[in-house]
């Protein structure tokens, strides 16, 4: 799973939007420069990803599902709720391991690296929600929402 994360974090090797050190620290470079057997951080915040990503899809369309939110303003909150709670995990769990000096000491990448990892969660996370939304299966099931989506608010 780390490297199915990883290629999808580094658009499968395009343009990343941080440093190459980064990545390495984010499949889990070790603290002493040796190998890949530190914590898989790529693993961690894509699946944190995926259920901020599923829960907030679950509770407009199956919890609330309430008329009043079948509007194009709630889905977009829904988005905006998504792509912020997915890029302050994205930023604040590598940015935690430059305060704390707990990284490889060849390794250099900076707050900026974290920020463009941020950046690549959010977009990441917010197309999982356009294409969540926008099948007619699983949110057939929802009553008042099942309509809302991106292409069709």
């Amino acid at each position: 799973m780390k490297e199915f994360f990883a290629s999808i974090y580094e658009w499968f090797g395009l343009f990343p939007l941080y440093s190459r050190d980064l990545g390495d620290h984010l499949r889990g470079w070790d603290i002493t420069c040796s190998d890949y057997i530190g914590t898989p951080w790529y693993s961690y915040i894509g699946w944190l990803m995926l259920i901020i990503t599923l829960f907030i899809y679950a509770l407009q369309y199956h919890m609330i599902d309430h008329p009043r939110y079948n509007k194009k303003i709630h889905w977009w909150l829904s988005a905006l709720t998504i792509v912020l709670l997915n890029f302050f995990t994205a930023v604040l769990i590598p940015y935690n391991s430059i305060q704390s000096g707990e990284y490889c000491s060849q390794l250099n990448f900076s707050v900026s690296d974290c920020i463009g990892f941020g950046f690549s969660n959010s977009l990441v996370s917010f197309i999982f929600f356009i294409f969540l939304t926008s099948f007619k299966y699983p949110k057939y099931f929802a009553i008042n929402c099942s309509r809302t989506t991106f292409w069709n608010p």
